[in-house]
């Protein structure tokens, strides 16, 4: 999906002036043409930046955090909820953040506010820091007069996504720590430890059982090309991080991601929550559900989603309902659809898209908690099998020799 600057007339002749997001310029000015505006001019904008409020926000070299924002949309809410003016609101926000590079944004969109411009127009001038999620939520705050709920829910939005994403980030992180120091200790047994052991064993290699051989062979390389096993390691390193981040093997890598056992469906679940989280609250605030949907789809972490988001975004275009493309997924699990279906049905889409998010996420939080709990004894059973493999090659030769004592 591409975004497109106009110029168009109404029937009355009127000149209007705006933006809007379609797949092509031919089918933006179908749907100017849709709406009765005679196009005069349409341009498609550069693509903008839109980071998911889950993850640090890059703005000119410097970084504003979640925090940071969340903060700030709480304590606007709270402001404008009491009586405090708009403009009053952010320039005490601009005064109390001690983030110079987001202070020194939020005194632009003060400014811009205050020249006439509004709330929504003066985030959307800063597409690094407010993407298009939050731009169109306060879009529809003001044209409904809820300013102060729709700021709250931005906070709650960022919230859910900072915990969430804390959450999976833990999960992953566990099982990969346990890991390194497992491998960590092997290879510190194996190259300190068992070397000064295995001179007991040197030259009588004839009398010694299969496992202690094979180990003082393994000792005996890893010692005599450490070299070669550290340039390995950085180099196994360096690919890894390379081809889950690189454009280039974007695809591969988040296929993989699906994939994973244990991990990979719980990444799936994280995508489905997220998605559904951002189009839930633009459709019950308002936002049309072609808008919603496209800033879902830039809004996805993973390349299968994206794909999916576009494809229901054709698909709405040529009439069809929501739930229908969401049917024809492998991604989006039957009762999700189901319930869709449902909200369709009854004419509370946005409604069932909420409550469905409470019920993504208290799912999410399980998986990931059950997770946890089997990577755990695996990680253990897996560091219990190294050493005590080690252990037990080491002890055979004595236990051969006692057994040969006590036969005589």
């Amino acid at each position: 999906m591409a975004r497109f600057n106009y110029i168009a007339r109404d029937s009355s002749g009127a000149s209007l002036k705006g933006e809007l997001t379609a797949a092509s310029q031919a089918e933006a000015a179908k749907l100017l043409r849709s709406d009765g505006k005679y196009v005069v001019l349409l341009r498609q904008l550069a693509e903008r930046v839109d980071q998911d409020a889950a993850e640090v926000i890059a703005f000119g070299g410097g970084r504003v955090r979640p925090e940071e924002l969340i903060y700030f949309f709480s304590q606007l809410s709270i402001m404008v909820e009491t009586g405090v003016s708009l403009a009053d609101a952010i320039h005490a926000s601009a005064t109390q953040t001690s983030h110079g590079r987001f202070q020194s944004v939020l005194k632009k969109v003060l400014r811009s506010v205050e020249s006439g411009s509004s709330f929504s127009g003066a985030l959307a001038e800063h597409p690094k820091v407010f993407g298009d999620f939050y731009v169109n939520l306060l879009r529809a705050a003001e044209v409904s007069g809820t300013m102060g709920p729709m700021l709250h829910r931005c906070a709650d939005y960022l919230t859910a996504r900072r915990d969430i994403r804390k959450k999976v980030k833990s999960a992953l992180t566990y099982p990969f720590v346990l890991a390194v120091a497992a491998t960590g200790v092997t290879i510190f047994l194996m190259t300190f430890v068992l070397p000064r052991f295995l001179t007991i064993y040197a030259g009588k290699e004839a009398t010694l059982p299969l496992p202690t051989i094979v180990l003082m062979s393994v000792t005996g390389w890893l010692v005599g090309n450490w070299i070669i096993l550290l340039g390995g390691s950085i180099a196994a390193a360096v690919f890894v991080t390379w081809f889950f981040r690189a454009q280039a093997t974007r695809s591969r890598a988040h296929w993989l991601q699906l994939r994973i056992p244990l991990i990979g469906g719980m990444l799936q679940k994280s995508y489905v929550t997220s998605s559904f989280r951002v189009l839930g609250i633009l459709v019950d605030s308002g936002v049309s559900m072609l808008e919603a949907v496209a800033i879902t789809r830039a809004l996805s972490p993973n390349h299968y989603f994206e794909q999916l988001w576009s494809e229901v975004s054709g698909r709405l275009h040529q009439g069809d309902q929501l739930s229908s493309p969401l049917l024809d997924s492998p991604l989006i699990p039957r009762p999700i659809v189901q319930m869709v279906e449902a909200g369709e049905k009854s004419g509370q889409l946005g409604t069932v898209l909420i409550r469905l998010c409470d019920f993504l996420d208290e799912e999410l939080r399980a998986t990931i908690k059950t997770v946890t709990q089997m990577i755990e004894p695996l990680m253990i059973t897996d560091m219990g099998v190294i050493v005590g493999g080690i252990a037990i090659a080491l002890l055979l030769p004595i236990m051969t020799i006692s057994k040969i004592a006590a036969g005589s």
